[in-house]
């Protein structure tokens, strides 16, 4: 899996498949530019899930300070109630991915964009927004990104390449870790297969 891009091919960055859930709604090019975390797009509650607890986190932490200063023998205390919550947020958010998020489906990933099997005809130019459950890794990623290709496929449906237009930072960073991860376990699995070439 090389960059380098080859005259007339799309993919311009390492490439994996990967089983992801994915659910896209069709937006106009203004929404494209938006976060697609906007509550305007309707997610999922798994996928901001843990953002909010972040927020929650960070704002109760400032009382524990506070509080700490003033009884210190509480620490133990508001130690093991966050642990409990810690736990609990965990648990919720792997259940509400497994039952909402629809069956995987194998789809060619990459940081810039993605391909899978779409039911209709995408046409070129459409805007998406992405709702994309790796349950395994346990990652939910929004994003907006724009039909670079639609190609009709004998019994899959149509193969759909979409490019990323808005894709956090930290998101991308994921996508990178996820690809990396399995372009060096596919490494490991063609050297067992051909021991000849190590």
């Amino acid at each position: 899996m090389s960059n380098a891009r080859v005259p007339g091919e799309r993919r311009a960055a390492t490439r994996i498949y990967s089983t992801l859930a994915l659910v896209y709604k069709h937006i106009s090019g203004l929404d494209a530019g938006l976060d697609p975390y906007d509550t305007r797009f309707g997610l999922p509650q798994h996928f901001t899930l843990a953002e909010e607890l972040a927020q929650v986190d960070s704002l109760q932490r400032q009382h524990l300070d506070a509080l700490q200063l003033q009884v210190p023998q509480l620490e133990g205390l508001i130690a093991t109630i966050n642990q409990k919550f810690d736990i609990l947020a965990r648990t919720i958010g792997g259940s509400l991915s497994h039952v909402v998020s629809p069956a995987p489906q194998n789809v060619n990933l990459s940081e810039s964009g993605l391909s899978f099997h779409a039911a209709e005809p995408l046409l070129p130019g459409v805007h998406l927004h992405l709702a994309i459950s790796n349950t395994s890794r346990n990652y939910h990623i929004a994003a907006t990104g724009r039909v670079v290709f639609c190609e009709e496929e004998d019994l899959e449906g149509y193969r759909t390449g979409v490019a990323f237009v808005t894709l956090r930072d930290d998101d991308r960073q994921i996508l990178a870790r996820d690809v990396i991860r399995k372009v060096q376990e596919n490494e490991v699995i063609q050297d067992f297969l051909n021991p000849e070439n190590g």
